[in-house]
């Protein structure tokens, strides 16, 4: 955004002004009508916001040091004031600037038939320094309807005259028609006109790769259909046009409409490159790195994060990765591990990995969400998820049982002494209901080696920034109500300690056969972001989400979807839960271990996953490959 030294420039400059100026000097103003500079600055980023696009204002010391990175001495510190021009080495089609070798280009046609949005996306994948200038200046719509009234006129004339000559003028073909629908769209205020400068420059450390880079820029262009040529005598203005200063010193410009400019917008696939944020890999359509934060409140409802993906697809590996990319934020981690891998990547990272299995000696005590009740409005959920922990034990509870149940339960809570567990509801049972079904079926709970994992007091606590529960040594039968035992107990705990953590639950899917944990699940899915957290679920088969009514709404609540390989008929699925194009479904059923579908609220950007080394390092160790 830039602001006029002279406070008398008001308006900003029209086509007439800028095409018949008496001299060379460029003068630019951003002033309108006396708005201050920074009120137009954050109108600016709120237009951005809306359409996908993070920003932030910088003031004079951000603008300085970022300048100084980009173009100072070794790429670093501030430029220091008065060496810019001096460092200019000029040639006729190319210079030197502090060491290093650039070449410019002026975009003088673009392509003659109608394309789709997004067509310069191929200058992101560019393999080298690129830097484009793209400036649009608002046109007045009067003058541009005289000046296209003129032109009008003239093709007509050319018309005429070649059907009394009966040659055809092929470069006027189909010319007309465009003029006389642009003119109509600009009186019926449907297009704006825009005098737009499209200006590429490439840097190189030497001119024999100076060379080679523009031979690569000239195919690239040509495979876009536009002609680039070279403002020879004048390198020094074109690279500054190029750069990000606002000002245009070679005022090549073409007249566009709305619907044509709106197709360079460089935004149709975003990178998602946030100044901060979580690592999730590369663009695969463009190269660049895919950056944001899932807890950012203006861009998405929820940090919830569902990852999709076949066995060997890498889904482990990229939900570990976020945690990972978490933790070197200092956002905390919990991880409930089915297959024992995380460990050694938990451990590395100094956390704390406990055992869930018979005789490990670590418990988690069933009682403890009514022992410490958070929230005034949250006891009657906390005793029906009890209650269904208990049904989960004994297969499935009438109405009558449900209630017996429900009444000992909160006599239990009310008169202990010390740390109620399980034991204690049984022993109250067997007291009031002796042999009853849930009485015999309970005992079994409370009693050796399954009464010292789930019918003790809790050992195991959250103080590291990273923690993980090992899941691998329950039998089958343990694991759904040691899962619910665990999820409970941790969703307390994340609201009395609230700050952003990761709840990873990996292979869910095994999970979502009881209705109790689907409930819960859809729950703690709703209500987690209140309490800064982020639930990651991590699945094979889309399938068990969508069988079921609750399946298919914990699917959809995530704000940011994994999608991995996947079989048609699986892919055929997600296409109608998320409304994804042919292509979009064409790219799961080929994806390559790594290769996910990143859905993150409106954007949707084919990414492939990759971590730093240290971070590969910890995961693929950890997994033991």
């Amino acid at each position: 955004m830039l602001a006029p030294l002279d406070p008398g420039h008001k308006l900003l400059r029209t086509l007439l002004f800028r095409f018949n100026r008496s001299n060379d000097e460029p003068r630019f103003v951003a002033s309108d009508l006396g708005t201050p500079l920074r009120s137009r600055a954050q109108s600016l980023l709120e237009q951005l916001r809306r359409i996908g696009v993070k920003g932030q204002v910088l003031d004079d010391a951000a603008l300085s040091r970022l300048l100084g990175e980009l173009y100072g001495d070794g790429r670093s510190g501030a430029v220091e004031q008065g060496r810019m021009g001096p460092a200019f080495t000029h040639r006729t089609d190319s210079l030197e600037f502090r060491g290093r070798h650039y070449t410019s280009f002026v975009v003088n046609r673009y392509p003659g038939e109608e394309i789709e949005p997004g067509w310069l996306l191929p200058l992101l994948a560019y393999q080298g320094e690129l830097h484009v200038g793209i400036h649009v200046v608002p046109l007045e719509t009067d003058r541009m309807l005289t000046l296209l009234h003129h032109r009008i006129r003239d093709l007509r004339a050319d018309d005429m005259a070649t059907l009394e000559s009966g040659a055809v003028d092929r470069a006027t073909i189909g010319t007309l028609p465009d003029a006389l629908s642009v003119h109509q769209a600009l009186a019926r205020n449907e297009e704006k006109a825009f005098a737009v400068s499209f200006y590429l420059t490439i840097g190189a450390d030497d001119p024999q790769q100076l060379r080679s880079q523009a031979d690569a820029l000239r195919a690239s262009c040509r495979r876009m259909m536009l002609h680039p040529v070279q403002p020879f005598f004048e390198m020094r203005q074109a690279l500054l046009s190029s750069w990000p200063l606002g000002t245009d010193l070679l005022a090549r410009e073409h007249i566009l409409h709305t619907s044509a400019l709106v197709t360079m917008m460089p935004w149709l696939q975003e990178d998602l490159a946030d100044p901060t944020g979580h690592y999730w890999g590369y663009n695969k359509a463009t190269g660049g790195l895919c950056v944001f934060d899932p807890f950012d409140e203006e861009r998405f409802t929820n940090a919830n994060i569902l990852v999709l993906a076949q066995s060997g697809a890498g889904k482990s590996y990229a939900a570990a990765s976020v945690v990972l990319s978490g933790h070197t934020r200092g956002i905390g981690g919990i991880l409930l591990d089915p297959e024992a891998e995380y460990g050694g990547m938990i451990r590395a990272l100094g956390g704390s990995y406990f055992e869930l299995a018979a005789g490990s000696g670590h418990a988690i005590n069933v009682l403890d969400p009514l022992l410490f009740s958070v929230d005034s409005d949250e006891p009657t959920d906390q005793l029906s998820d009890v209650l269904d922990l208990i049904g989960l034990m004994c297969g499935k509870l009438d109405e009558l049982e449900r209630a017996q149940l429900d009444t000992i339960t909160r006599l239990v809570i009310s008169k202990a002494e010390g740390t109620p567990v399980l034991a204690d509801i049984w022993r109250e049972l067997e007291v009031r209901h002796p042999g009853s079904r849930t009485s015999t079926i309970l005992q079994r709970w409370v009693t050796g080696d399954l009464g010292r994992l789930f019918s003790a007091p809790t050992n195991v606590d959250l103080g590291s920034a990273i923690v993980g529960f090992n899941l691998r040594d329950l039998s089958g039968e343990l694991i759904p109500p040691a899962c619910l035992i665990l999820a409970n107990w941790l969703w307390t705990a994340l609201r009395r300690d609230r700050r952003p953590r990761h709840l990873l639950i990996d292979e869910v899917g095994l999970l979502l056969e009881q209705e109790p944990i689907r409930r819960f699940l859809i729950r703690l899915a709703r209500r987690i972001r209140k309490y800064g957290g982020s639930l990651i679920l991590v699945s094979q088969n889309p399938g068990d989400f969508f069988e079921t009514k609750d399946g298919a709404v914990l699917a959809t609540n995530p704000s940011i979807l994994l999608l991995g390989c996947q079989k048609h008929s699986e892919a055929v699925k997600l296409q109608r839960a998320f409304n994804l194009t042919d292509q979009q479904v064409s790219y799961l059923e080929t994806a390559e271990r790594g290769d996910f579908l990143l859905v993150a609220g409106p954007n949707r950007v084919p990414v492939h996953v990759m971590v730093p080394p240290w971070m590969d390092e910890l995961i693929v160790q950890s997994r033991g490959h």
